[in-house]
């Protein structure tokens, strides 16, 4: 038979391992896109005051046409790894800026290791040509300026991003049109499920980290 003693440090513990689990599965995952794993092809990590953690990433404006998809195996690209809860839906945000305020140079393909949809079924997933898109316009005519956040949606709220299992996990952001730059990279459970973190334009919101 337990002891009084015992029996409390179960219930102390039982109720510390729920909260640690609700609030990884609260938590807001923010990280610095120049912070990567991996990086391959023409991606460059350029010093710049305005963007978090004092750069960005950036692939420079070569007048190349758009992809039109991802590539499976592709030859620009960058990653970078993070920590994820099973079964959570998450918001993708991503906070860019095109060169020269274009919109022939405001967007990108974005895969995930793990990612599946509500229902399980693997979606966006390296090492295949199905991605999802950030596009910094929101619109057809809403045009850019400076930094400015958006979805993985042109217009309106782009599909949830889950996951197939808890733990480690790789975004890998891929080329779809040159003179990009990139420089954080959210994914919201709650906070920002359904508001940016920041403005689509002149935006100065720096989060801090949290991976």
């Amino acid at each position: 038979m337990l002891s009084s003693v015992t029996r409390v440090a179960l219930i102390c513990l039982f109720i510390l391992q729920s909260w640690v689990l609700a609030s990884a599965q609260t938590t807001d995952i923010v990280l610095y896109a120049t912070e990567t794993t991996v990086k391959a092809g023409n991606w460059l990590v350029e010093a710049d005051a305005t963007a978090a953690g004092g750069a960005h990433i950036r692939y420079p404006d070569a007048g190349a046409p758009k992809l039109t998809t991802a590539f499976a195996n592709p030859a620009n690209y960058f990653e970078t790894t993070f920590n994820t809860q099973a079964g959570v839906a998450y918001r993708l945000w991503m906070r860019g800026k095109a060169d020269a305020n274009s919109t022939n140079n405001d967007s990108a393909w974005v895969q995930f290791s793990g990612s599946v949809d509500s229902t399980g079924t693997p979606v966006f997933r390296i090492g295949t040509t199905d991605a999802t898109m950030f596009n910094l316009e929101e619109c057809t005519g809403c045009g850019i300026s400076a930094w400015g956040w958006n979805d993985n949606m042109f217009q309106g709220l782009g599909p949830l991003i889950y996951f197939a299992t808890t733990g480690p996990q790789t975004i890998r952001v891929q080329l779809r049109e040159d003179g990009l730059a990139l420089d954080q990279i959210v994914l919201s459970p709650t906070k920002y499920l359904n508001t940016a973190p920041g403005a689509p334009k002149n935006d100065t919101t720096i989060l801090p980290k949290s991976q």
